[in-house]
């Protein structure tokens, strides 16, 4: 039974709380936060003992709106934010919502899951037992039990998430799911490796789906995933949650790194694709192009190998579909590149060329 709140309602004798929302309460907290004092109390007397002990479980309400999911038909939701922007909260609660049913013993829409963090450690320790991990934010009665032998949590439900090593992608051939969530994607070692061998296991169920928290690095399996049509995006900068992070922390970062490259990264979690100090972005390459260009009356290529030993490239470099080695045209370059070298006159060898 709920009452007019939408929060359902238990025994006031029992202890066990059961937290099964009706819509509508999104962002409730918003809401009681911007009420006079007297609304407040009202509310909160207006609880039954039941009421009270499942509020604090009751994601919806006290959620900030980038930790929710968008609506809509999307495989990959991706949470992208600062540091304690609320990420791995919003994960957790993600993968709560997937498993669990109106009732401790009631089925939710998946039942196998996959968590997947840079190493088994990490996943552990934040994903399941962190302070926002799966096991703090779940209520008593609905809270899974660790199997630590199996590297896995059982619901009362039967439903199951095993923690994966995106260290390791070949652990992930073989096991299937309906639902994973993955942390902090963008610094995987092997990141495209582990997130290609997730894909294929993500195919049970009617509809498999994905939660990706992380705060961003210019990496290509982010952007790869942030540009597919199935992705949807939530984002938060680290001040949007400032009300559960100490103020001196905050502090002490905005002026350590407030403006700065590193602070617009993993403070305000926003992706920075170009590299600093780049002399050409991809934004002025993209303003030159053209669909169709004059007839020219020379063509000039510049070569720049990356790979060196000693002063001749040993470089393959295809043009226009034709392949060659350029050692032999740049050999003369590099031997007057040793001369000049050892007599130490740079400028004038270069003004010589």
């Amino acid at each position: 039974m709920q009452n007019k709140k939408g929060i359902k309602q238990v025994s006031d004798a029992a202890d066990t709380v059961s937290t099964s929302p009706k819509r509508g309460i999104k962002l409730g907290a918003d809401w009681i936060a911007c009420a006079s004092v007297a609304d407040r109390q009202l509310f909160l007397n207006d609880l039954t003992k039941g009421e009270l002990l499942a509020l604090p479980f009751l994601f919806e309400f006290w959620a900030m709106e980038h930790q929710l999911p968008p609506a809509g038909d999307w495989r990959s939701w991706v949470i992208m934010g600062g540091r304690g922007a609320g990420k791995t909260r919003a994960g957790a609660e993600w993968v709560r919502s997937q498993v669990e049913g109106p009732r401790p013993a009631d089925c939710g829409s998946a039942r196998c899951v996959a968590l997947v963090g840079e190493t088994l450690d990490q996943a552990r320790e934040v994903m399941v037992f962190g302070d926002s991990g799966i096991l703090a934010c779940s209520p008593p009665d609905r809270r899974p039990r660790w199997h630590a032998s199996r590297k896995r949590l059982i619901w009362p439900n039967g439903a199951v998430a095993q923690i994966f090593s995106a260290r390791d992608p070949e652990s992930l051939r073989g096991p299937q799911f309906d639902a994973a969530w993955a942390d902090e994607l963008a610094k995987w070692k092997s990141g495209r490796n582990a997130w290609d061998m997730l894909q294929f296991a993500l195919r049970l169920g009617a509809m498999p789906r994905q939660c990706v928290t992380t705060t961003p690095r210019n990496v290509g399996v982010l952007k790869g995933l942030l540009k597919h049509p199935s992705t949807v995006m939530t984002h938060a900068a680290t001040e949007a949650n400032r009300a559960n992070l100490a103020e001196s922390f905050l502090a002490e970062v905005k002026t350590r790194y407030a403006g700065t490259r590193l602070g617009r990264q993993e403070l305000d979690g926003i992706l920075l694709e170009e590299a600093e100090g780049a002399l050409w972005t991809s934004a002025q390459l993209s303003c030159c192009q053209i669909d169709t260009f004059p007839e020219l009356d020379r063509i000039v290529v510049a070569l720049d190998p990356s790979s060196w030993q000693g002063l001749v490239p040993k470089v393959q470099c295809k043009i226009g579909g034709a392949t060659f080695w350029p050692t032999i045209a740049l050999r003369r370059l590099a031997l007057r590149l040793g001369h000049w070298q050892r007599s130490k006159r740079w400028t004038s060898g270069v003004a010589s060329v």
